[in-house]
């Protein structure tokens, strides 16, 4: 299940936040939206759920043209 993990550094007001759960371009969706209601953390890296490739296929249909 996705989670999204911040802290607030006491001292400083900086945020980190963590996001599991998601991968790859939906995790910097999330990201993003987390941002736009938190705030931009105190520094962005990627981890390796962020690359993985999902296990989700979606079907792709040609379209007819008229």
């Amino acid at each position: 299940m996705p989670e999204v993990n911040f802290t607030i550094n006491e001292q400083t007001g900086e945020m980190e936040m963590q996001i599991e759960g998601v991968q790859g371009t939906s995790c910097a969706d999330v990201a993003k939206l987390v941002k736009e209601l938190l705030g931009q953390p105190a520094r962005e890296e990627n981890t390796r759920e962020f690359f993985a490739r999902s296990n989700i296929k979606l079907p792709i249909q040609p379209q007819k043209r008229t």
